[in-house]
């Protein structure tokens, strides 16, 4: 299906905003943590740290900022920079992910190659699969407000007060805002 120029635009910068949003709460977040919470270990491993999802979700970004930067350049995602400053220092996380909220905008809001190639490995099998910014947007807010939830879980275990909306999808509040919509009229 395509769609005129404008409202291609239009789609991405929705769809950069949906992810300006999760964005933006992670940053408020993470303003608001204790810096020894982001790195602290949680669960019987201690395997689950704040500032390991977080450094996640800025690889994340950063795959596909690196991947529209020059044409022809892969998507990559499992192939990361995994930068281990980003899961320790709450401070660097926080930059780093308005930064990419900056870039999101910049490069997304102006004229750009909607279509791109992006590298998958499946079972040590290594494939390129087509995709589009679009898509790709998409699923980077989903997995941001995925794992935003896991985030947002510890912090309250550690006794951090997190904002109902933390972690919930657009498309979940929407649900609730129907539900409640709905209970006032018959009500």
């Amino acid at each position: 299906m395509t769609q005129p120029v404008s409202d291609e635009r239009q789609v991405a910068n929705d769809i950069v905003e949906e992810n300006a949003r999760a964005i933006g709460q992670l940053v408020g977040l993470l303003e608001a943590l204790p810096g020894n919470l982001y790195r602290q270990c949680f669960g019987h491993r201690k395997q689950h740290v704040i500032g390991k999802h977080v450094r996640h979700i800025i690889d994340h970004y950063s795959a596909l900022l690196s991947a529209t930067a020059s044409p022809g350049a892969l998507l990559d995602y499992e192939n990361r920079n995994r930068d281990l400053s980003l899961e320790t220092d709450r401070r660097a996380g926080g930059s780093r992910l308005s930064d990419i909220l900056r870039e999101l905008r910049d490069r997304f809001g102006a004229e750009y190659a909607s279509e791109l190639a992006m590298l998958h490995n499946s079972d040590g099998q290594r494939q390129v699969v087509t995709t589009s910014v679009e898509r790709e947007l998409v699923f980077l807010a989903s997995h941001t407000i995925h794992h935003m939830a896991i985030i947002g879980m510890l912090a309250e275990q550690a006794g951090v007060e997190v904002d109902a909306e933390f972690g919930v999808h657009p498309s979940t509040l929407r649900y609730l805002q129907r539900q409640t919509s709905g209970l006032a009229i018959s009500a």
